[in-house]
């Protein structure tokens, strides 16, 4: 897989290991950042298609490490980093909806109920909690974000 790095943590949290993240004053590795908007698309096709290919494997966070010593968080975090790509596809959507309804005259979306109200403010709401969780858990300050 090209995201070896996202399996090889998560088989290491799974097995009881913890890790750290080191940044050293002066940097330790130097890597190679893509120059132009087709290496750095092809670069996260790779990553998009390592993380899928992570979900179909028998590794996915999903059924793999009951029984081991990942937490609950960890898990989640591991699975929220494999199905991120499935995202491009309400994404998709989302960005194409508009268009057509516009080049239709037609407004497909129905009327608002109160369930579909609950859905989006729960929707909404995880989304909130998500980003707080990750300010919260990376140790960065609103202000330093």
């Amino acid at each position: 897989s090209v995201t070896e790095d996202i399996l090889t943590g998560f088989k290491m949290h799974c097995r009881g290991w913890r890790s750290v993240y080191c940044m050293p004053n002066r940097p330790a590795f130097k890597g190679s950042a893509p120059i132009n908007l087709s290496d750095r698309l092809h670069q996260v096709l790779r990553w998009a298609l390592g993380s899928v290919e992570i979900m179909m494997s028998r590794h996915c966070p999903l059924w793999y490490g009951y029984g081991g010593k990942l937490k609950w968080l960890e898990r989640f975090a591991y699975t929220n980093t494999i199905v991120y790509p499935l995202t491009s596809i309400p994404l998709l959507a989302y960005c194409t909806l508009p268009a057509v309804c516009l080049l239709t005259g037609k407004f497909i979306i129905p009327t608002l109920t109160n369930l579909a109200s609950v859905w989006f403010v729960a929707l909404f709401m995880s989304i909130i909690a998500t980003g707080v969780l990750e300010l919260r858990w990376s140790g960065v300050s609103i202000e330093e974000f």
